[in-house]
């Protein structure tokens, strides 16, 4: 755990960073919750590890759970998921997370292949990237075309 990673999320920068950090994380529509009481946005995923250069080692690299919140989400816009209490237990894959700021609030998107996406509106950027485990092998290395 020695090489864990945790990220403070203030600005758009720390969640291009973030976004490049969870690029291709697995995660399951169930780890993903906004509770609109707490103005809470979290999830949990699967992160491959990119900034690991273990390659001859561990060629197909690692994977780690990984959790995100942000703090200060006014609202939330599902395109193409469920959160509802059971979910469908389907697994997404983080394509990319985009911060644009819109006069005093930040729009928030994450962006998952095949076309899902969540769209937050903020207050400010403010949150907390951290891995929350041990790494372990993973099957592959995730590619592009």
């Amino acid at each position: 755990m020695s090489e864990s990673l945790k990220l403070t999320l203030q600005t758009q920068e720390d969640l291009t960073v973030a976004s490049a950090l969870l690029q291709d994380a697995a995660i399951v529509d169930t780890d993903i919750i906004w509770i609109p009481s707490e103005r809470r946005f979290a999830l949990i995923g699967n992160r491959f590890r990119w900034e690991k250069r273990r390659w001859f080692r561990k060629p197909k690299g690692e994977r780690v759970r990984t959790a995100l919140h942000l703090d200060g989400i006014l609202a939330a816009k599902l395109k193409n998921i469920d959160l509802g209490e059971k979910g469908s237990g389907d697994t997404l894959s983080l394509l990319a997370i985009v911060a644009e700021k819109h006069g005093e609030l930040t729009e928030i998107t994450f962006t998952f292949s095949g076309g899902p996406a969540i769209r937050l509106q903020a207050e400010c950027v403010d949150g907390l990237l951290t891995d929350i485990g041990d790494s372990w092998d993973a099957l592959g290395k995730p590619k592009h075309s």
